[in-house]
């Protein structure tokens, strides 16, 4: 079936990939190389919005056409109170999976704005792949002090939730969930990791794999979720896509 099946039965149970914090293979992650400027200006909320990949720009990184823009937010979700069937719990040190730009994940790291958008890219109709989708969410600090000093705690954060797995129980109106962490990365600058998910109902699975990618850009830290067939690479491209309109800025 087809990426907005897969899209709907997730959201039945409040489940979305992918935050705003980091790690290295599962174990400490390594110091972070960051490529911050701190002898520019601060970016101001304004600039945000034009940080976005274009969607000619995503049919570019994804290899495809005809992407459109699903929806754009300027709050940071938060998904920390998804209810979940028979007391389920997330864990807490892997909220950071759920969504790019987690509220939680960024509580109380002295950021001033936010600006997400999130994408789909049709495929034809004969594929029997999941539509590629691109969430990108640029979070503003008022210095790059502080950009960086919340790179730096994701690094310390996300090997928490490396090579992890769990199931969310389903119920008579939400499938039965099971998501899958990967190992993280701190390349080059870059926070990486994979998650996937899947979701079975009535002996029928549906499944979902993703890149996740974090990093950071004078006072501008970027947080991107990449969900195809094989994301290898994905998020990482686009967050670097990013981090040069910050560059140019």
């Amino acid at each position: 079936m087809r990426k907005l099946t897969v899209a709907v039965a997730v959201a039945a149970t409040g489940i979305l990939v992918a935050g705003c914090d980091s790690g290295n293979g599962g174990g400490t992650a390594s110091s972070p190389t960051t490529t911050t400027t701190p002898s520019k200006a601060p970016l101001a909320q304004a600039a945000l919005i034009n940080l976005m990949l274009t969607p000619p720009e995503i049919d570019g990184a994804v290899g495809g056409t005809g992407t459109t823009v699903a929806d754009k937010s300027d709050t940071l979700p938060d998904d920390s109170t998804s209810p979940y069937p028979q007391g389920y719990k997330f864990p807490a040190e892997c909220l950071y999976i759920q969504h790019p730009g987690e509220a939680t994940v960024c509580a109380g790291s002295g950021n001033t704005a936010a600006h997400g958008e999130r994408s789909n890219t049709p495929l034809p109709a004969n594929s029997n792949e999941s539509d590629p989708e691109v969430t990108q969410v640029v979070v503003l600090f008022p210095s790059s002090k502080e950009a960086s000093a919340f790179f730096t705690t994701s690094t310390q954060r996300w090997p928490a939730c490396a090579n992890r797995q769990g199931t969310i129980p389903g119920d008579g109106d939400a499938p039965e969930i099971q998501w899958k962490s990967g190992a993280v990365s701190n390349d080059n600058g870059v926070l990486s990791t994979t998650d996937a998910v899947s979701a079975t109902r009535n002996g029928a699975t549906l499944s979902q794999n993703c890149q996740r990618a974090l990093t950071v850009r004078n006072n501008v830290v970027i947080d991107v979720d990449a969900c195809r067939a094989n994301p290898a690479g994905l998020a990482v491209t686009i967050a670097n896509q990013i981090a040069g309109k910050v560059d140019k800025q």
